[in-house]
Protein backbone atom coordinates (compact mmCIF):
# COMPACT_ATOMS: atom_id res chain seq x y z
CA UNK A 1 0.00 0.00 0.00
CA UNK A 2 2.90 2.38 0.52
CA UNK A 3 4.41 1.65 -2.69
CA UNK A 4 1.61 2.65 -4.22
CA UNK A 5 1.06 5.88 -2.51
CA UNK A 6 4.48 6.48 -3.04
CA UNK A 7 4.36 5.81 -6.75
CA UNK A 8 1.04 7.96 -6.95
CA UNK A 9 2.22 10.88 -5.24
CA UNK A 10 5.33 10.81 -7.60
CA UNK A 11 3.46 10.73 -10.37
CA UNK A 12 1.67 13.65 -9.44
CA UNK A 13 4.85 15.38 -8.77
CA UNK A 14 6.40 14.75 -11.69
CA UNK A 15 3.18 15.76 -13.89
CA UNK A 16 3.54 19.07 -12.27
CA UNK A 17 6.56 19.77 -13.24
CA UNK A 18 5.79 19.04 -15.93
CA UNK A 19 3.23 21.16 -16.68
CA UNK A 20 5.42 24.14 -14.89
CA UNK A 21 8.05 23.33 -17.27
CA UNK A 22 5.98 23.51 -20.68
CA UNK A 23 3.95 26.80 -19.43
CA UNK A 24 7.37 28.84 -18.89
CA UNK A 25 8.56 27.42 -22.28
CA UNK A 26 5.16 28.55 -24.14
CA UNK A 27 6.10 31.97 -22.15
CA UNK A 28 9.71 32.37 -22.82
CA UNK A 29 9.29 31.23 -26.75
CA UNK A 30 6.76 34.64 -27.04
CA UNK A 31 9.01 36.77 -25.78
CA UNK A 32 6.69 37.30 -22.20
CA UNK A 33 8.19 36.47 -18.65
CA UNK A 34 5.90 34.09 -16.05
CA UNK A 35 5.35 37.00 -13.99
CA UNK A 36 3.77 39.32 -16.51
CA UNK A 37 1.72 36.85 -18.66
CA UNK A 38 -1.71 37.33 -17.35
CA UNK A 39 -1.06 41.49 -17.05
CA UNK A 40 -0.26 40.89 -20.83
CA UNK A 41 -3.35 38.46 -21.72
CA UNK A 42 -5.97 40.48 -19.65
CA UNK A 43 -5.11 43.76 -20.94
CA UNK A 44 -8.11 45.55 -22.83
CA UNK A 45 -7.16 48.19 -25.86
CA UNK A 46 -9.10 51.31 -25.80
CA UNK A 47 -8.26 54.43 -28.20
CA UNK A 48 -8.57 58.15 -27.36
CA UNK A 49 -9.23 60.57 -29.82
CA UNK A 50 -8.00 64.44 -29.22
CA UNK A 51 -9.54 67.43 -30.93
CA UNK A 52 -6.35 68.66 -32.35
CA UNK A 53 -3.88 67.31 -35.01
CA UNK A 54 -0.76 68.50 -32.22
CA UNK A 55 0.33 67.45 -29.22
CA UNK A 56 -0.40 70.18 -27.02
CA UNK A 57 -0.69 70.78 -23.09
CA UNK A 58 -4.17 69.74 -22.45
CA UNK A 59 -3.41 66.51 -23.49
CA UNK A 60 -0.62 66.22 -20.76
CA UNK A 61 -2.44 64.37 -17.97
CA UNK A 62 -3.24 61.23 -20.20
CA UNK A 63 0.07 61.08 -21.19
CA UNK A 64 1.29 61.27 -17.60
CA UNK A 65 -1.52 58.38 -16.58
CA UNK A 66 0.16 56.12 -19.12
CA UNK A 67 3.68 57.38 -18.35
CA UNK A 68 3.23 56.20 -14.43
CA UNK A 69 1.62 53.14 -15.46
CA UNK A 70 -2.16 53.88 -14.26
CA UNK A 71 -3.91 52.46 -17.58
CA UNK A 72 -1.89 49.43 -16.74
CA UNK A 73 -3.13 49.06 -13.35
CA UNK A 74 -6.93 48.86 -14.36
CA UNK A 75 -6.04 46.44 -17.08
CA UNK A 76 -5.76 48.93 -20.36
CA UNK A 77 -3.82 49.30 -23.02
CA UNK A 78 -4.51 53.09 -24.57
CA UNK A 79 -3.52 54.50 -27.49
CA UNK A 80 -3.72 57.98 -28.10
CA UNK A 81 -4.78 59.45 -31.41
CA UNK A 82 -4.70 62.90 -33.05
CA UNK A 83 -8.11 64.85 -34.30
CA UNK A 84 -8.40 66.49 -37.53
CA UNK A 85 -11.25 67.94 -39.35
CA UNK A 86 -11.89 64.64 -40.94
CA UNK A 87 -10.94 62.34 -38.12
CA UNK A 88 -12.84 64.51 -35.15
CA UNK A 89 -13.51 63.04 -32.13
CA UNK A 90 -17.59 62.88 -32.33
CA UNK A 91 -17.34 61.05 -35.65
CA UNK A 92 -14.52 58.54 -34.73
CA UNK A 93 -16.25 57.83 -31.59
CA UNK A 94 -19.77 57.59 -32.97
CA UNK A 95 -18.86 55.03 -35.58
CA UNK A 96 -16.59 52.95 -32.83
CA UNK A 97 -13.19 53.95 -34.44
CA UNK A 98 -12.20 54.74 -31.21
CA UNK A 99 -13.06 54.05 -27.70
CA UNK A 100 -13.25 57.54 -26.41
CA UNK A 101 -12.77 60.93 -27.11
CA UNK A 102 -11.78 64.51 -25.97
CA UNK A 103 -13.63 67.99 -27.05
CA UNK A 104 -12.98 71.56 -26.43
CA UNK A 105 -15.87 71.49 -24.17
CA UNK A 106 -19.56 70.68 -23.94
CA UNK A 107 -20.23 72.57 -26.44
CA UNK A 108 -19.85 70.26 -29.71
CA UNK A 109 -21.11 67.47 -27.95
CA UNK A 110 -24.93 68.72 -27.33
CA UNK A 111 -24.74 70.13 -30.95
CA UNK A 112 -23.86 66.26 -32.14
CA UNK A 113 -26.84 65.26 -29.44
CA UNK A 114 -29.29 67.35 -31.88
CA UNK A 115 -28.61 65.94 -34.57
CA UNK A 116 -29.51 62.40 -33.29
CA UNK A 117 -25.35 61.15 -32.45
CA UNK A 118 -25.43 59.04 -29.74
CA UNK A 119 -22.61 60.22 -27.59
CA UNK A 120 -22.29 61.14 -23.64
CA UNK A 121 -20.17 63.05 -21.27
CA UNK A 122 -18.30 61.21 -18.72
CA UNK A 123 -16.37 63.93 -17.10
CA UNK A 124 -15.21 67.57 -17.81
CA UNK A 125 -11.91 68.96 -16.57
CA UNK A 126 -12.36 72.65 -16.45
CA UNK A 127 -15.13 73.86 -15.01
CA UNK A 128 -15.78 77.61 -15.49
CA UNK A 129 -12.47 77.78 -17.79
CA UNK A 130 -13.59 80.18 -19.85
CA UNK A 131 -11.13 79.19 -22.69
CA UNK A 132 -12.73 81.50 -25.76
CA UNK A 133 -11.85 85.10 -25.36
CA UNK A 134 -11.37 88.23 -28.30
CA UNK A 135 -7.80 89.26 -28.04
CA UNK A 136 -6.86 93.06 -29.62
CA UNK A 137 -3.50 94.74 -29.59
CA UNK A 138 -1.95 96.65 -26.33
CA UNK A 139 -1.54 99.71 -28.88
CA UNK A 140 -4.63 99.52 -30.41
CA UNK A 141 -6.24 100.85 -27.21
CA UNK A 142 -9.60 98.13 -27.68
CA UNK A 143 -10.15 96.60 -24.10
CA UNK A 144 -14.17 96.65 -24.00
CA UNK A 145 -16.82 95.35 -26.63
CA UNK A 146 -18.19 98.64 -27.25
CA UNK A 147 -15.23 99.83 -28.90
CA UNK A 148 -15.36 97.05 -31.12
CA UNK A 149 -18.79 98.17 -33.00
CA UNK A 150 -18.26 98.45 -36.71
CA UNK A 151 -15.23 96.94 -36.52
CA UNK A 152 -13.76 93.88 -38.34
CA UNK A 153 -13.30 90.78 -36.00
CA UNK A 154 -11.43 87.36 -37.06
CA UNK A 155 -13.35 84.11 -36.45
CA UNK A 156 -12.61 80.59 -36.80
CA UNK A 157 -15.57 79.22 -38.34
CA UNK A 158 -16.61 75.73 -37.11
CA UNK A 159 -14.46 76.12 -34.20
CA UNK A 160 -16.21 76.05 -30.51
CA UNK A 161 -15.29 79.74 -29.72
CA UNK A 162 -17.24 80.70 -32.93
CA UNK A 163 -21.08 80.41 -31.21
CA UNK A 164 -19.19 81.43 -27.91
CA UNK A 165 -17.88 84.51 -29.29
CA UNK A 166 -21.02 85.17 -31.46
CA UNK A 167 -23.55 85.19 -28.26
CA UNK A 168 -21.43 87.35 -26.50
CA UNK A 169 -21.21 90.39 -29.53
CA UNK A 170 -25.19 89.85 -30.12
CA UNK A 171 -26.17 89.87 -26.76
CA UNK A 172 -24.32 93.40 -26.21
CA UNK A 173 -25.87 94.68 -29.93
CA UNK A 174 -22.47 95.29 -31.37
CA UNK A 175 -22.26 95.40 -35.04
CA UNK A 176 -19.16 94.24 -36.82
CA UNK A 177 -18.22 92.30 -39.42
CA UNK A 178 -17.06 89.10 -39.39
CA UNK A 179 -13.42 87.58 -41.13
CA UNK A 180 -12.64 83.71 -41.81
CA UNK A 181 -9.34 83.35 -40.39
CA UNK A 182 -8.75 80.04 -39.32
CA UNK A 183 -5.46 79.78 -36.39
CA UNK A 184 -3.57 82.40 -38.72
CA UNK A 185 -3.16 85.55 -36.82
CA UNK A 186 -1.29 87.65 -38.80
CA UNK A 187 -3.98 89.92 -40.42
CA UNK A 188 -4.38 91.00 -36.54
CA UNK A 189 -0.69 91.43 -36.09
CA UNK A 190 -0.60 93.99 -39.18
CA UNK A 191 -3.90 95.45 -38.41
CA UNK A 192 -5.94 94.10 -41.06
CA UNK A 193 -8.87 93.01 -38.19
CA UNK A 194 -9.18 94.62 -35.24
CA UNK A 195 -9.87 91.73 -32.83
CA UNK A 196 -9.53 88.17 -33.37
CA UNK A 197 -10.83 84.85 -31.70
CA UNK A 198 -8.57 83.07 -29.70
CA UNK A 199 -8.12 80.54 -26.72
CA UNK A 200 -6.47 81.82 -23.10
CA UNK A 201 -4.67 78.95 -23.18
CA UNK A 202 -3.06 79.07 -26.89
CA UNK A 203 -2.77 82.31 -28.27
CA UNK A 204 -3.11 84.08 -25.54
CA UNK A 205 -0.20 83.01 -24.20
CA UNK A 206 1.99 82.28 -27.83
CA UNK A 207 1.86 85.68 -28.97
CA UNK A 208 2.76 87.61 -25.51
CA UNK A 209 5.66 85.12 -25.83
CA UNK A 210 6.79 86.07 -29.44
CA UNK A 211 6.48 90.06 -28.16
CA UNK A 212 3.33 90.80 -29.20
CA UNK A 213 1.36 92.82 -26.56
CA UNK A 214 -2.25 92.09 -26.46
CA UNK A 215 -5.73 92.84 -24.62
CA UNK A 216 -8.44 90.24 -23.53
CA UNK A 217 -11.99 90.89 -24.03
CA UNK A 218 -12.82 87.92 -22.11
CA UNK A 219 -17.17 86.47 -22.35
CA UNK A 220 -16.83 85.65 -18.95
CA UNK A 221 -17.21 89.31 -18.08
CA UNK A 222 -20.10 89.85 -19.74
CA UNK A 223 -21.70 87.06 -18.46
CA UNK A 224 -21.42 84.08 -20.38
CA UNK A 225 -19.27 81.34 -18.71
CA UNK A 226 -17.55 78.40 -20.74
CA UNK A 227 -16.00 74.82 -19.71
CA UNK A 228 -13.58 73.14 -20.61
CA UNK A 229 -11.85 69.74 -22.06
CA UNK A 230 -15.00 67.25 -22.32
CA UNK A 231 -14.12 63.21 -22.32
CA UNK A 232 -16.76 61.17 -23.99
CA UNK A 233 -18.13 58.04 -25.55
CA UNK A 234 -20.84 56.50 -27.36
CA UNK A 235 -24.00 55.20 -25.41
CA UNK A 236 -23.70 51.88 -26.55
CA UNK A 237 -19.95 51.90 -24.76
CA UNK A 238 -21.61 53.33 -21.67
CA UNK A 239 -23.94 50.45 -21.82
CA UNK A 240 -22.49 47.75 -22.35
CA UNK A 241 -18.62 47.85 -21.32
CA UNK A 242 -19.15 50.52 -17.82
CA UNK A 243 -15.84 48.80 -16.49
CA UNK A 244 -13.93 49.69 -18.80
CA UNK A 245 -15.43 53.19 -18.89
CA UNK A 246 -15.39 53.48 -15.26
CA UNK A 247 -11.34 52.24 -15.47
CA UNK A 248 -10.39 54.62 -18.10
CA UNK A 249 -11.85 57.50 -16.33
CA UNK A 250 -10.47 56.36 -13.04
CA UNK A 251 -6.67 56.11 -14.40
CA UNK A 252 -7.42 59.66 -16.29
CA UNK A 253 -8.21 61.54 -13.54
CA UNK A 254 -5.25 60.27 -11.41
CA UNK A 255 -3.50 61.94 -14.00
CA UNK A 256 -5.49 65.06 -14.33
CA UNK A 257 -5.00 65.20 -10.19
CA UNK A 258 -0.78 64.80 -10.63
CA UNK A 259 -0.57 67.00 -13.60
CA UNK A 260 -2.30 69.93 -11.27
CA UNK A 261 -0.13 68.75 -8.00
CA UNK A 262 3.31 68.27 -10.30
CA UNK A 263 2.78 70.60 -13.54
CA UNK A 264 6.72 69.98 -14.09
CA UNK A 265 6.73 66.19 -14.28
CA UNK A 266 3.45 66.46 -16.65
CA UNK A 267 5.66 68.45 -18.80
CA UNK A 268 8.29 66.33 -19.24
CA UNK A 269 5.95 63.62 -20.29
CA UNK A 270 4.40 66.20 -22.95
CA UNK A 271 8.28 67.04 -24.23
CA UNK A 272 8.73 63.40 -24.30
CA UNK A 273 5.89 62.88 -27.53
CA UNK A 274 6.81 66.48 -28.85
CA UNK A 275 10.56 67.09 -28.07
CA UNK A 276 11.10 70.06 -30.22
CA UNK A 277 8.04 71.99 -28.19
CA UNK A 278 9.47 75.31 -26.16
CA UNK A 279 9.83 74.12 -22.38
CA UNK A 280 9.44 77.26 -20.73
CA UNK A 281 5.88 78.24 -22.67
CA UNK A 282 4.59 74.43 -22.33
CA UNK A 283 5.52 74.52 -18.65
CA UNK A 284 3.28 78.04 -18.57
CA UNK A 285 0.82 76.27 -20.52
CA UNK A 286 0.71 73.58 -18.48
CA UNK A 287 0.19 75.92 -15.28
CA UNK A 288 -2.25 77.67 -17.19
CA UNK A 289 -4.61 74.93 -17.85
CA UNK A 290 -4.10 73.92 -14.34
CA UNK A 291 -5.40 77.11 -13.06
CA UNK A 292 -8.75 76.27 -14.51
CA UNK A 293 -8.89 72.25 -13.96
CA UNK A 294 -11.25 71.12 -11.09
CA UNK A 295 -9.37 69.31 -8.76
CA UNK A 296 -11.01 70.21 -4.55
CA UNK A 297 -13.48 68.47 -2.71
CA UNK A 298 -16.51 70.37 -4.29
CA UNK A 299 -15.51 69.96 -7.69
CA UNK A 300 -13.02 66.68 -8.14
CA UNK A 301 -11.52 65.93 -11.07
CA UNK A 302 -13.66 65.71 -13.64
CA UNK A 303 -16.87 67.25 -12.28
CA UNK A 304 -19.93 68.18 -14.11
CA UNK A 305 -23.30 68.64 -13.13
CA UNK A 306 -27.14 69.65 -15.15
CA UNK A 307 -26.58 73.51 -14.73
CA UNK A 308 -23.19 73.42 -16.69
CA UNK A 309 -24.96 71.94 -19.62
CA UNK A 310 -28.25 73.64 -19.60
CA UNK A 311 -26.68 76.87 -19.69
CA UNK A 312 -24.38 76.18 -22.19
CA UNK A 313 -27.63 74.29 -24.03
CA UNK A 314 -29.80 77.59 -23.42
CA UNK A 315 -26.75 79.24 -25.27
CA UNK A 316 -26.37 77.22 -28.46
CA UNK A 317 -29.79 77.32 -28.86
CA UNK A 318 -29.38 81.11 -28.64
CA UNK A 319 -27.29 81.30 -31.60
CA UNK A 320 -29.53 78.39 -33.88
CA UNK A 321 -27.26 75.45 -33.67
CA UNK A 322 -29.44 72.73 -32.07
CA UNK A 323 -30.99 71.13 -34.50
CA UNK A 324 -33.61 68.98 -32.59
CA UNK A 325 -34.36 70.51 -29.37
CA UNK A 326 -33.78 67.58 -26.34
CA UNK A 327 -33.05 67.46 -22.75
CA UNK A 328 -29.27 68.60 -21.81
CA UNK A 329 -29.69 66.45 -18.79
CA UNK A 330 -28.91 62.89 -21.06
CA UNK A 331 -25.89 64.71 -22.68
CA UNK A 332 -23.92 62.97 -19.56
CA UNK A 333 -23.91 60.98 -17.24
CA UNK A 334 -22.12 60.80 -13.42
CA UNK A 335 -22.56 57.28 -12.80
CA UNK A 336 -18.52 56.71 -12.95
CA UNK A 337 -17.71 59.50 -10.86
CA UNK A 338 -19.92 58.25 -8.54
CA UNK A 339 -18.44 55.13 -8.43
CA UNK A 340 -14.74 57.60 -8.33
CA UNK A 341 -15.62 59.42 -5.74
CA UNK A 342 -17.63 57.86 -2.47
CA UNK A 343 -20.57 60.54 -1.73
CA UNK A 344 -19.55 62.56 -4.89
CA UNK A 345 -22.48 65.45 -4.77
CA UNK A 346 -23.51 67.23 -7.84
Amino acid sequence: MKARNFFLISSIAIFIVLVVAIYGYFIKERGVSADNAQEKIEKTKVSLRFPIPIVESGQASFYLAQDKGYYAEEGLDVQFEMGSKELNPVKTVAVGQDTFGLLGGPDTLLVARSKGIAVKAIGILHKDSNFPCLITLKKSGITSLKQLQDKKIGFFYGHISTDVLRNMLRKNNIKYTEVDVGFDYNQLITGQIDAEWAFTVTAGLDLPAKGIEINFIKPADYGIVTHGYTLFAAEKTIEQQPDVVSRFLRASLRGVRDAVANPEEATQSLLKRAPTLDPALTLARQKAYNAVTSNTEQFPAGYMDKEMFETTYKRLVEENVIDKPFDPANAFTSQFLENIYPGYKH
